[in-house]
């Protein structure tokens, strides 16, 4: 073939194949079975799994006060809830009951009777723990040698815990908002500056429901960032009596 009818053939063929990849279709991704991955919404739907983890027991919760990580020393803790009762003279302690404890009491005292006594007889009048109820009181009392106090205040809290460096601790601290955290493998996440605490409370219309509640606990602060309706609407509502 002429060296000039050559050039010419291989011009149109090279021609043909730049316009067939031009309108090639673009691939397809293999089809695997498999759901394609998602972000995690920092808002959790009311269709997130995370809330399907079982909620924090007063032992589970308790347990964020690890003694290696609290900024003040002590050797027994307890939670505990007092029903206080209106008098003429104000506001009296009624009765108490222990919800949960860690550590172990009095080992360290020379009178174990005493120390005993003092633990036992050692209330407060005000609730670290946000309620519906203000004769319902919840609180922290600390042992540390002859030395027993209460902790009942968020303030109190803090200076006891220090830094917030524990999903254990960011859950207690979540707690005092009233709301009652998870305790599922990822019911607290690392965030920017501090941790988010998947958590539930009572729904407002149907008490016998819930609604989810995100925590964010940053710098010692914990705050309301998100609440979804996780009501169930085959179930019937139980509304709260009209008071």
């Amino acid at each position: 073939m002429p060296a000039v009818r050559l050039r010419a053939v291989l011009t149109v063929a090279v021609a043909a194949g730049s316009a067939s990849a031009c309108h090639r279709p673009p691939p397809t991704a293999p089809v695997t079975g498999e759901p394609a991955p998602v972000s995690d919404d920092p808002a959790l739907p009311p269709g997130s799994p995370a809330y399907s983890a079982p909620l924090c027991n007063n032992d589970q919760l308790l347990a964020g006060l690890e003694p290696t990580h609290v900024n003040t020393r002590f050797e027994h803790a307890l939670l505990r809830e007092t029903v206080l009762k209106q008098t003429d003279t104000g506001v009296r302690p009624q009765q108490s009951q222990t919800l949960a404890s860690v550590g172990l009491a009095c080992q360290t005292v020379t009178d174990v009777p005493a120390c005993a006594r003092l633990l036992a007889s050692t209330v407060a009048s005000t609730s670290l723990f946000a309620g519906d109820n203000p004769l319902a009181v919840r609180y922290l009392v600390l042992q540390s040698g002859a030395n027993v106090r209460p902790v009942a205040t968020r303030s109190q809290l803090l200076t006891l815990l220090g830094a917030i460096d524990t999903p254990g601790e960011a859950r207690l601290l979540a707690a005092t908002l009233g709301v009652q955290p998870l305790c599922g493998d990822d019911s607290v996440r690392t965030i920017d500056g501090g941790f988010r605490v998947i958590t539930k409370r009572s729904h407002p219309q149907c008490t016998n429901q819930f609604e989810g509640v995100i925590v964010d606990v940053v710098r010692g602060q914990p705050t309301i960032v998100n609440t979804v309706d996780l009501r169930d609407r085959t179930l019937s509502c139980t509304t709260a009596p009209t008071p």
